[in-house]
């Protein structure tokens, strides 16, 4: 799910419960200005579109 007004991308399993969270406000690795649109492959690894720093960030599953 994408938070945009945290900065912040959460993960949740699929009976709804918390998983994880990743991001905080800002341009470094790990942080976006304005997450739009997320992925999920085969493997787990999660994909990020963030609009505000022009990229897409890849998370592995935790």
């Amino acid at each position: 799910m994408v938070d945009e007004g945290n900065n912040r991308i959460q993960k949740f399993d699929s009976n709804g419960t918390f998983i994880s969270k990743w991001g905080t406000p800002g341009t470094s690795e790990g942080q976006f200005e304005e997450p739009t649109g997320i992925a999920v492959d085969s493997l787990g690894n999660v994909y990020v579109v963030d609009r505000g720093n022009s990229r897409i960030q890849v998370f592995a599953p935790s």
